[in-house]
């Protein structure tokens, strides 16, 4: 009786096993055709870019920095100042020892 338990349970998990696998499978195969997708926007949007690059230089249109370098503007960016420093850890308040006595 336990030994036909526990090939029950094997099987079961066998089973398991490859239902998850399977559906491990599926999950990739949209991750990978989404990150193919991602991908090719990117080389698309990378090629406007350079035929609009060229199209100003040839038509000796100025770009700003905005349009120019958006590492720049993200440079430029001024940070955030705090009232002390940012590494100061903040008081601490302890109440006396007696304070739970009652509890």
């Amino acid at each position: 009786a336990q030994k036909e338990k526990t090939i029950e349970e094997i099987a079961e998990v066998d089973a398991h096993m490859k239902e998850i696998t399977a559906v491990r499978k599926d999950e990739n195969d949209a991750f990978l055709t989404a990150k193919k997708d991602d991908q090719d926007a990117i080389d698309l949007l990378i090629a406007a870019r350079d035929a609009l690059t060229a199209y100003y230089k040839k038509h000796g249109i100025d770009m700003g920095p905005v349009q120019g370098s958006v590492k720049g503007l993200a440079l430029a960016q001024d940070e955030p100042e705090f009232d002390v420093s940012a590494d100061q850890a903040p008081d601490a308040v302890f109440s006396h020892k007696g304070k739970r006595k009652n509890e």
